[in-house]
């Protein structure tokens, strides 16, 4: 058998079972996390408003979440072009000894990697971001733990706002986020 690692199979204190991935012969080993140092940048119970785009339409979804009340969930209409975005203010945060961002993303349609971006920025609204962050691909409507390396920590040192782009227009799409935080 090829060595292969995956961190794909996360757990939420709530799932008990796992399908294996398909790609996968057999399992030799399990490791856990038994701890982790984590900065808690938005548990996605609430909409976002700091900026909102039309084709966007936003709720707190209480019945589809992994952690917390709700998740975020955003319905993007076909109107939707690349590149809209929505964003959300936050306390000030430093991440400079963080290493990664970690969420869960659900989507209505299979994403491949780079099809939207998490952002991180200093200034207000995701003007200018000092991280954009690729969510790699998503299964669709299958709930997915992200861990993206962060880009540059050292210039994460005040981190004011959060948001969510839509890189690449994909047509109409349900995407759901869930318990953003940096590690």
């Amino acid at each position: 058998y090829d060595y292969e690692e995956s961190v794909v199979l996360h757990a939420d204190g709530n799932t008990l079972r796992w399908t294996l991935p398909t790609d996968m012969d057999m399992v030799r080993r399990i490791f856990y996390r038994a701890s982790v140092t984590a900065k808690s940048i938005h548990t996605c119970d609430t909409v976002w408003d700091e900026t909102t785009d039309a084709d966007f339409t936003q709720t707190a979804q209480t019945l589809d979440k992994r952690q917390g009340g709700a998740s975020l969930r955003m319905v993007i209409a076909a109107a939707a072009a690349a590149n809209d975005k929505i964003t959300e203010n936050i306390s000030s945060l430093d991440l400079s000894e963080c290493t990664h961002l970690e969420l869960w993303v659900k989507s209505t349609v299979a994403l491949t990697a780079g099809q939207a971006h998490i952002l991180l920025d200093d200034t207000a609204a995701c003007a200018s971001p000092v991280e954009t962050l690729a969510v790699p691909a998503v299964s669709a409507n299958t709930w997915t733990y992200v861990r993206v390396a962060l880009a540059n920590p050292a210039l994460d040192t005040a981190i004011i706002s959060v948001g969510f782009r839509y890189t690449t227009d994909i047509g109409a799409v349900t995407i759901f986020l869930d318990d953003i935080k940096a590690v």
